[in-house]
């Protein structure tokens, strides 16, 4: 009897322990002002979900097809994967409101101060996280760029800035996830997830915004949430 994992099994549990962490961190996306913040998270979830999916079937398939066996399961494997990328690619167009809303929101000259008092604490917080987390030195240093790049944007102009940027970054991961390697054979891991760690903490530091700028106590507890997102996405998520 072969002991190798069902591949499907193993599909299996890695949506299990994304989805167990994702429910966990949705109730800290619906305290939010906006209704849309949760849109956004919901669209994020669905979306590394399908291309969580799509990478764990085109592996299985691409060590098939590299020894030469299964060829009707490789065609099937291949079929199916690239049908979950592009519904990934789908759940990513439902976050257009929330970045629409954002771009709207006019950030004064009072808010803009509270938040850059404490976008510093909140970037040395950051660096802490990042420094206790199990990850290569190459990953940590992507982890910690993604947040100076969105605290640099909001820094500018506020929500406003928050919009840019995760625009930017969403039209990043789409052009990856339509790449013929879906934006999986860059350096020693797959780009496509630092991407869309990018967009998933850029999704966080929105609803921090809110947070200082209404006066609402420390917010120690949504970073520590939002580092658990992020490891979620580079780590949990099993592909």
């Amino acid at each position: 009897m072969s002991t190798e994992p069902n591949p499907f099994m193993q599909e299996g549990q890695a949506k299990s322990e994304f989805m167990r962490t994702a429910t966990d961190l949705r109730g800290f996306f619906s305290r939010a002002d906006s209704p849309q913040v949760l849109v956004a998270f919901d669209a994020v979830t669905e979306a590394a979900l399908r291309f969580g999916a799509c990478e764990l079937r085109m592996r299985r398939a691409e060590r098939l097809e590299a020894l030469g066996l299964a060829d009707s399961e490789v065609k099937h494997l291949k079929s199916t994967a690239l049908g979950s990328n592009e519904r990934g690619l789908a759940a990513l167009e439902v976050i257009r409101p929330y970045l629409d809303e954002l771009a709207a929101s006019k950030s004064t000259r009072e808010e803009l101060a509270l938040w850059q008092k404490s976008s510093r604490d909140l970037r040395v917080d950051w660096l802490e996280q990042v420094s206790e987390a199990n990850v290569t030195a190459e990953n940590a240093r992507h982890l910690v760029r993604i947040m100076d790049e969105c605290c640099d944007a909001v820094d500018k102009s506020g929500s406003a800035g928050l919009a840019k940027h995760l625009s930017a970054t969403f039209a990043e991961l789409e052009k990856q996830r339509r790449s013929p390697n879906r934006g999986t054979q860059e350096a020693s891991f797959p780009w496509w997830k630092i991407v869309l760690a990018a967009a998933v903490l850029g999704i966080w530091v929105g609803v921090i915004y809110d947070l200082i700028t209404n006066g609402a106590p420390w917010w120690n507890l949504y970073l520590v949430s939002l580092f658990m997102c992020i490891m979620m996405l580079v780590i949990a998520l099993g592909c």
